[in-house]
């Protein structure tokens, strides 16, 4: 898990990491809302071999609890981080 992002319904919430694929140049950056069912893809075109990919994703949460997000790299032949990464996002109610 990344860690813990705090928030408020009805209001953005921006999380932020990097992606690395270890001498291999990060083609995508990938996010699911719903525990990997589906992933939305972010071609990532300018990266090198030698290089983090810097992120951010940025959403708000329509309601108070508990959001997960996963993350993973995707590198130029296709393959998927076979671990993504987990960021937990609690959003506390509108004021």
């Amino acid at each position: 898990m990344i860690g813990t992002v705090r928030g408020e319904a009805g209001r953005p919430v921006t999380v932020e990491g990097y992606a690395q694929d270890f001498g291999f140049p990060v083609a995508a950056v990938q996010f699911s809302c719903d525990d990997g069912g589906t992933w939305t893809t972010y071609d990532t075109p300018d990266a090198a071999d030698d290089r983090n990919v810097n992120w951010t994703f940025t959403f708000t949460p329509p309601r108070s609890g508990r959001y997960e997000l996963l993350v993973r790299a995707v590198s130029a032949d296709g393959r998927a981080t076979p671990q993504p990464a987990r960021v937990a996002v609690d959003v506390a109610p509108a004021r």
